[in-house]
């Protein structure tokens, strides 16, 4: 008899994680499509299909879910920076590329929901607070492997790693921000380019010749 009870409680909480997931996806869709001022609760039980007493058994308000929706962003953007490659790399420039087109496809794929995050941080400080955190530890992360034996060795001279992984997330953001504006898409050779301009501020011309030249 000890082992039913847990089956039998797993059907609600499978249940209840799937309404809170539906829930989310609504408020990242009505944040996409309204912006963070404009979206109301209604519109989120709406696309979520459930009462605005379902909502409220898992959010407090507009902000809270928002924060719960920049808290998941900023977790796979953090990953996205920071995971290892998936395949060996022959190049640095490989290494780099890889990561920056992870990175600014992620930044793309949920660029409405960070101008969300944009509007609320004026009125709520802890949704600037996890952007700058998550911000800060990507740029942490990627110094840190930068200045890693055997790494640091290969920056062109007087590069700081701190100051070129600050430069990478700046230039992915700013870059996907400005073609995501104007409405252009972006392309994989707008990311080669991107990628080389860094790869050469931070290595030198030496790294973008093919390995064995």
């Amino acid at each position: 008899m000890g082992d039913v009870a847990p089956t039998r409680a797993a059907g609600p909480r499978r249940s209840a994680e799937a309404t809170r997931e539906r829930l989310l996806e609504a408020a990242r869709h009505a944040f996409s499509e309204l912006g963070f001022v404009a979206t109301r609760v209604d519109d989120i039980v709406e696309q979520a299909g459930v009462s605005h007493g379902t909502f409220y058994r898992y959010f407090t308000d507009k902000k809270d879910i928002l924060i719960t929706v920049t808290q998941d962003v900023a977790s796979t953007l953090y990953g996205t920076a920071v995971a290892p490659p998936v395949q060996a790399p022959t190049s640095l420039r490989d290494v780099v590329r890889e990561r920056l087109g992870a990175f600014v496809r992620a930044y793309s794929r949920d660029w409405q929901v960070v101008r969300s995050w944009r509007q609320a941080e004026g009125v709520y400080p802890e949704v600037e607070e996890i952007r700058s955190k998550v911000r800060q530890a990507i740029i942490g992360a990627i110094a840190e492997m930068l200045d890693q034996d055997g790494a640091r060795e290969l920056l062109a001279e007087g590069v700081d790693p701190r100051i070129a992984a600050s430069a990478f997330v700046v230039m992915a953001e700013g870059f996907a921000d400005e073609w995501l504006t104007v409405g252009r898409a972006i392309r994989e050779e707008d990311v080669d380019q991107l990628c080389d301009l860094w790869v050469r501020g931070t290595y030198g011309d030496a790294a973008l010749r093919p390995p064995g030249d």
